[in-house]
């Protein structure tokens, strides 16, 4: 069974929307291992030694306890161009720390920056992102995500995205798209539809 990972934003000394992560990590045990959490994260990462000046992505990788711990400084990939691939036997509900059906996907991109994935004719993710898309007057965010993120989570229950049913036909009604992650909230690379090859 591969391990996991929880990537948490930890920007001049603070960790951002611990609580989401907290029940991703309880919610990823319980399915897969059929045990309850007993990861207390707030207290396992105050208790580290973590940098307090600029912004780092704070990497856990944990199965029923912590393994490891890493403090990485980010920077924000540009991302110019999106491929549209299409992956119906494609599975990644948990993130797990095997990232390799994604990564062949992405090998696939050719001469764009990033993928957009399709499974079964809807719009999921992309290879490190969730995705939300401009219709000129509200970001929507695909209902069938592989991995429901953090940041997708927060943006939903703040009431900034509403989800939607999008078929990949329906990619070209919005006017752009943005990828968002736990480091990458509504400041993540943004793009017009025509940056997209289908």
């Amino acid at each position: 069974m591969s391990r996991l990972i929880e990537s948490i934003c930890l920007n001049d000394g603070v960790f951002y929307r611990l609580p989401h992560h907290q029940a991703r990590m309880n919610k990823s045990i319980h399915e897969i291992f059929h045990q309850q959490n007993e990861i207390q994260l707030e207290d396992f990462l105050y208790a580290q030694s973590y940098p307090t000046q600029g912004l780092f992505k704070c990497r856990i990788i944990y199965d029923i306890r912590t393994h490891s711990v890493e403090f990485i400084p980010y920077k924000t990939k540009p991302v110019s161009s999106l491929k549209i691939i299409k992956a119906d036997s494609i599975e990644y509900a948990h993130k797990f720390e095997d990232r390799s059906a994604l990564h062949q996907l992405y090998q696939l991109r050719e001469d764009c920056d990033d993928v957009l994935i399709v499974k079964n004719g809807f719009l999921a993710d992309s290879y490190y992102s969730n995705v939300i898309l401009y219709d000129g007057g509200n970001w929507f965010t695909p209902s069938t995500p592989l991995l429901a993120g953090t940041m997708r989570q927060y943006l939903l229950e703040t009431g900034k995205i509403s989800e939607a049913t999008i078929r990949v036909e329906d990619v070209r009604l919005f006017q752009k798209v943005k990828l968002i992650n736990a480091m990458l909230g509504l400041d993540g690379p943004e793009l017009s539809i025509s940056q997209i090859v289908f």
